[in-house]
Parts: structure tokens; C-alpha cells; sequence
């Protein structure tokens, strides 16, 4: 039989910790006695070495996806500041153009005379000796035809362009609000995108998702503007919201205790559209959070998402 014998160490010297610690191994039917020394700091240095690693990545991992949300939210405000000039743009050219139009209209109307008095002015005798009398009246006789032809003709390019870019201005401010940014809830991401093993069977399988980890009931908020396509119960991701953003762009949240939307509605960022559970096939409470393009999902940190919060709303 083995036994451990009690610790032997030096005597504690003013209160102080000894610097090493022996341990003695007696085997009580052999007789044979082993004893073990241990050095009290070149173990606490190893205890917070490998303690320092975890907590060193996690600080560094934060501070990555700080820096991509900070990044994302700079380019949302650069982008609201383009949109703000190009409308102010687009109204002042549209003005713009209905004012040449009116003028353009005054002056073909009063461009109009009198067939009678045109011929009549055709026929005064010309005063060779008056060269600006000539010039002038060289113009009055001249039919500005042309002259509207082509300002109308220029004025339709101009407003047809504007059109374009107003359209352009629109679809822009449409894509920028279709696009998820932020996770939809508070938490802590504990199941990464890619390939892993599967909580249940231990087999590698690929996880088109994040996890976020989270307290029961805690809200979930849409993470783009769109339209709600799906939510029911989906079996292993139990119950399910599927929101259809336009330009391909879907996203998915799985495991909620309940829904606070359904089948047609239509969400704007930060809407609450359910609440956090463990429904479905799950070892926990989480929200499972998918962005798909195009029929593909892909990583929703790459986005620089994070976990909402008042600011990116």
C-alpha cells in the first residue's frame, strides 16, 4: 500500500513562504521511501505563464474586433455624410433645371411673331453703312430654333443623368442599410464559423454560424433593415427567424425561447424580433447567427460585428 506522508517543509520564517516544498511517498509494504521537491517559484512563474496565454489572446481579440466595429461605424458615418451632399446635389441641379426649362420655355414663346410682321421685317432696306445696326438685325431676323433644339436636347441628357444619379443615391443608402453589422445580441461568441466538432457526436462538421452565449430571454435585434421570410420551428435550430435583407443578402437566428415578430413583417436595425433560449438541438442557452450572400453564408465577424450596443443602432 502507498501513502503520502504529511508535507515537509522549512519553518516558516517571519511569516514568510518557504521557497520549496518536499513531498514523501512511503510504500507501507516494501518499505521503500520516495521523496519529491518542489520550488515554490519557478512553479507559481509556469502557473502564470500558462494562465497569461488565455487571457493575453482574449484581451488581443477584443481589441481586433474593436478596432473592425470602430473602422465599420467610421465608414457608416462617412457614407451618411456622401448621401446628405448627394441629395443637397440633387435638389440644387433639379431646381437647376426646372429653372432653365421655364426660361427656355419664356423665351420660345416670345420668340414667336406674327408671320405678317416677319416678312414685313424681312423686307426693310439694309443700311450698309451702320455695321452694329446690321449685326442687330442680323440677329432679330435669325430664327433661334436651333438654339432651343439643342438646350432642350442638353437639358433631357442633364435630367436624365440626375435621374441616374438619384437612383444610385437611393440604392446606395438601400445596400447600406440591408448590410448586418454588430451580433444580434449581448453575449459572449462561444462557437466559432468554420469547421469544428460537433457538440453531440464528436465528428467534424462544418458550423455556418456563430454562437453567441447568453442569459434566457435576453432580446435579439435585427442586425439590418428587411423583410421577416421565416419564423417557425426549423427542428435543430429550433425556433427560427429568417430575414430576407435584398440584394442577397439573408440572415438567420436560431434557439429563441420566443418570437416578438412574424411571417411578412418588415424590420429596421435594432427592431427586437425574438428573445434568447435553448430550443432545437443545443447544449445551452445561445442564439445561433448566420449571414448568407447570395446562397452562401459566410463569417459575420468578418463584418466586424460585435455585440449590440446602443451606439451602432
Amino acid at each position: 500500500m502507498v501513502t503520502f506522508g504529511d508535507f515537509y517543509h522549512r519553518p516558516f520564517a517571519h511569516c514568510m513562504l518557504p521557497k520549496r516544498y518536499s513531498f514523501i511517498v512511503a510504500d507501507r509494504s516494501t518499505g521503500v521511501v520516495r521523496r519529491f521537491t518542489l520550488a515554490v517559484r519557478p512553479a507559481v512563474v509556469v502557473l502564470l505563464a500558462v494562465l497569461a496565454l488565455p487571457v493575453g489572446w482574449t484581451v488581443q481579440s477584443h481589441r481586433a474586433a474593436t478596432t473592425r466595429i470602430d473602422h465599420l461605424q467610421l465608414q457608416n458615418a462617412t457614407l451618411e455624410v456622401e448621401n446628405a451632399r448627394f441629395r443637397t446635389a440633387t435638389a440644387n441641379l433639379s431646381s437647376g433645371i426646372s429653372g432653365l426649362q421655364l426660361v427656355m420655355r419664356e423665351l420660345s414663346d416670345n420668340a414667336i411673331v406674327d408671320p405678317r410682321v416677319r416678312r414685313a421685317m424681312g423686307r426693310l432696306p439694309d443700311n450698309a453703312r451702320d455695321d452694329e445696326a446690321q449685326v442687330l438685325r442680323s440677329v432679330a431676323l435669325s430664327s433661334p430654333r436651333e438654339t432651343f433644339s439643342l438646350l432642350s436636347d442638353l437639358l433631357s441628357l442633364l435630367d436624365g443623368q440626375l435621374t441616374a444619379a438619384s437612383a444610385g443615391v437611393n440604392h446606395r443608402r438601400a445596400f447600406a442599410a440591408a448590410t448586418p453589422i454588430n451580433l444580434p445580441v449581448d453575449g459572449r461568441v462561444t462557437g466559432g464559423y468554420g469547421y469544428r466538432p460537433d457538440p453531440f457526436t464528436g465528428e467534424r462538421t462544418f458550423h455556418p454560424a456563430v454562437d453567441i452565449s447568453t442569459d434566457a430571454g435576453q432580446p435579439v435585434f435585427a442586425t439590418a433593415d428587411g423583410v421577416v421570410d421565416s419564423a417557425a420551428d426549423s427542428g435543430d435550430f429550433g425556433n427560427l427567424i429568417e430575414i430576407n435583407h435584398g440584394f442577397g443578402l439573408v440572415t438567420r437566428y436560431g434557439h429563441l425561447s420566443q418570437f416578438a415578430t412574424e411571417l411578412g413583417d418588415t424590420v429596421s436595425r435594432g427592431d427586437v424580433i425574438g428573445y434568447a433560449g435553448a430550443t432545437g438541438r443545443t447544449t445551452g442557452i445561445h442564439v445561433h447567427y448566420e449571414i448568407w450572400v447570395n446562397g452562401t453564408p459566410i463569417n459575420p465577424l468578418q463584418l466586424g460585428s460585435e455585440p449590440r450596443s446602443e451606439s451602432a443602432n
